[in-house]
C-alpha cells in the first residue's frame, strides 16, 4: 500500500538569515501532534532553492512511518532541477528527479525517464507555502509529473486537488497560516501557533528578500 502525504499543519516559522527563510509545521491528527514539516527557502548566487521534507507517524490498526522530501532550484525565475522522495516505514515508495534540458524538462520517476514538453516552468508546488495563489494559479508537480490548479473557495482560501487527495490552503498576508488535507485514510488539520500567527498578522515575516 502507497500513501502519500505532501502537506502538513501548525505553522511555525523562523528567519534564518537576509537570505533564508524556514517554516515548520506540526502534523495535526484528532488533536494530536504526528510529525513535522520543515520548508527553507535560500537565496544564493542567483538561485532560490525550496526545500520541504515531512516527517509523519500515524496508526491505522498499524502503524506508519512516512517521510517526504522535495527539492527544488530556480534561477531568474525558472526551474532549474528537482529531486523528490516518498518512504514509507523506511522502504521507498517513490523517487523522482526533474532537469531542465533547455527545450524540454526531463523527469525521471523510479528510473523511468519522461519528456516534459515545457520549454520554461516557473511555477512549482513547493512555492505556495510562502506566496499566497490566485483562483486557476497553476503549479508544476514532479511528484505527478504535471500542473495542478488552485481554485478559490473563500476569501484568501483555495483548493488543490491531486491524484492524492485534497488540500485547502488559507493565507494571511501572503504566508499561508492553516491547511487542510483531506486523504482517503485519513483527514488532518493545521493551525498555526498563536503567538505566530499574531507575528504574521503584523506582517513581520517579509517575502520582499525574493522578490
Amino acid at each position: 500500500m502507497k500513501l502519500h502525504l505532501t502537506t502538513a499543519g501548525l505553522i511555525f516559522f523562523t528567519v534564518s538569515s537576509v537570505f533564508g527563510q524556514t517554516l515548520l509545521y506540526d502534523v495535526i491528527r484528532n488533536d494530536e501532534s504526528m510529525g513535522v514539516t520543515s520548508v527553507e527557502r535560500k537565496l544564493a548566487n542567483g538561485s532560490v532553492t525550496y526545500n520541504l521534507n515531512t516527517k509523519t507517524e500515524f496508526r491505522i490498526i498499524f502503524k506508519f512511518e512516512v517521510e517526504y522530501e522535495l527539492v527544488e532550484s530556480f534561477r531568474d525565475g525558472i526551474l532549474q532541477t528537482g529531486t523528490g522522495f516518498n518512504t514509507l516505514n523506511g522502504s521507498d515508495q517513490k523517487r523522482t528527479k526533474l532537469s531542465n534540458k533547455g527545450s524540454f524538462y526531463e523527469l525521471i520517476i523510479d528510473g523511468i525517464a519522461t519528456k516534459i514538453n515545457e520549454h520554461e516552468i516557473k511555477e512549482s508546488v513547493s512555492e505556495v507555502y510562502f506566496e499566497e495563489p490566485h483562483h486557476n494559479k497553476k503549479v508544476f508537480s514532479a511528484y505527478f509529473g504535471r500542473y495542478l490548479t488552485f481554485e478559490k473557495v473563500g476569501e484568501h482560501t483555495y483548493k488543490l486537488v491531486s491524484p492524492d487527495g485534497t488540500n485547502e490552503y488559507i493565507y494571511e498576508n501572503g504566508i499561508c497560516t492553516r491547511v487542510k488535507v483531506s486523504r482517503d485514510f485519513a483527514t488532518f488539520s493545521q493551525e498555526l501557533k498563536p503567538h505566530l500567527l499574531t507575528a504574521v498578522r503584523n506582517n513581520t515575516f517579509s517575502n520582499s528578500t525574493f522578490k
